[in-house]
């Protein structure tokens, strides 16, 4: 499922309030905003299924898996509510509240913790946004941070309400996984669409040209890196999960993160290739610039090279001479035409001759 074009691009809201308080102080740090968080908590096993709104603490069950979704990080309360029922460290509280993480992976006593940047493509507008979710892995529950409500992960709750593939049979560090590759499949689609617009925006330079199209290359210029700073340290994050050993992952999972870190590998070619080929769309468009002035320069001087000559008798026949022999002549005027299209045909014929038209 494509995510919803509910995003709008984020400012840097970085506020000097915050900047100077004490380490594990939790500051919301991101888009102003006044909506209402949304909550939400599905529950399953291999037999039982249930899906929720709110945060159901309390059912909180060993012999299931707890995926608690809280979709808006600026209610501090809740996100202390929520640090105290499963312990969590001040300074990850920190990091789930500021939008502004860049992509890692954290080891803690209480569990792993994921930051990662969902990928929204508008292609009326051609724009590309991006919003942190927080994905922290427990002994109990796998949580999830989001900053708007909206994500794509609609197809792990069907897969979960319909007990497709093997994530019913699976643990939390599964479902945590599959959170993960979720999120990833959806910079294909990204990529696919900017694929599919840089396509037909080299038709157009190609064709037609203008200063708008620059300024398409420029924006895809931007977008690409965006796109690139969202991948880069995910590829980062995926190999030290690997890497690394914890109680909260079971090593049969680390095959799956090997398939993630290889489709990171994918994208992240992908996208510097589109940045090449988007760098080659500028030269392109001076390339064409250039030539379409060369071929305006080039019909002017053959224009100015034919009547060049016929200005030249112009030029002798209208002096204010007294005895010009040809002034006299009955049909000068029409021998000064009869010779002007002579030397029209002649030139003429001279820079077919010479490949110059």
């Amino acid at each position: 499922m494509m995510i919803k074009p509910r995003f709008r691009r984020r400012a840097t809201p970085k506020s000097i309030n915050t900047v100077f308080q004490p380490p594990g102080t939790i500051s919301y740090v991101g888009e102003q905003r006044t909506e209402e968080v949304t909550t939400e908590t599905i529950l399953y096993n291999e037999h039982e299924f249930s899906q929720q709104e709110g945060i159901l603490l309390d059912r909180l069950e060993d012999d299931q898996v707890n995926w608690y979704n809280i979709d808006g990080v600026h209610d501090i309360n809740l996100l202390e509510r929520v640090g105290d029922k499963f312990n969590i460290h001040p300074l990850l509280l920190e990091d789930i509240a500021n939008t502004t993480q860049r992509p890692k992976t954290e080891f803690y006593p209480e569990g792993i913790y994921q930051c990662i940047k969902m990928i929204s493509y508008d292609a009326t507008h051609h724009e590309l946004m991006d919003e942190q979710v927080s994905i922290l892995l427990t002994q109990h529950a796998v949580l999830t941070f989001q900053e708007k409500t909206g994500d794509v992960f609609e197809s792990i709750r069907e897969r979960i309400a319909n007990s497709r593939g093997r994530i019913r049979t699976s643990g939390n560090d599964y479902l945590f996984y599959a959170l993960m590759d979720s999120i990833i499949d959806h910079y294909f689609v990204a990529i696919e669409q900017i694929g599919e617009y840089l396509n037909n925006l080299e038709d157009e330079i190609f064709d037609e040209p203008d200063k708008e199209s620059l300024e398409k290359v420029q924006k895809n210029k931007r977008l690409l890196l965006t796109l690139r700073r969202a991948i880069y340290p995910l590829r980062e994050s995926i190999s030290r999960l690997l890497k690394e050993e914890s109680p909260f992952m079971d090593n049969q999972i680390k095959s799956y993160l090997q398939d993630a870190y290889d489709h990171c590998i994918q994208i992240i070619e992908t996208v510097e290739s589109y940045r090449e080929i988007n760098a080659g769309l500028r030269d392109m468009y001076l390339s064409s610039v250039s030539h379409k002035m060369n071929q305006i320069m080039q019909v002017l001087t053959i224009m100015s090279s034919i009547f060049i000559p016929m200005t030249f008798l112009a030029g002798i026949y209208g002096m204010n001479f007294e005895h010009i022999p040809e002034l006299t002549w009955e049909h000068g005027y029409r021998y000064f035409w009869i010779m002007c299209g002579i030397m029209f045909i002649s030139l003429l014929g001279f820079f077919k001759w010479k490949k110059w038209l």
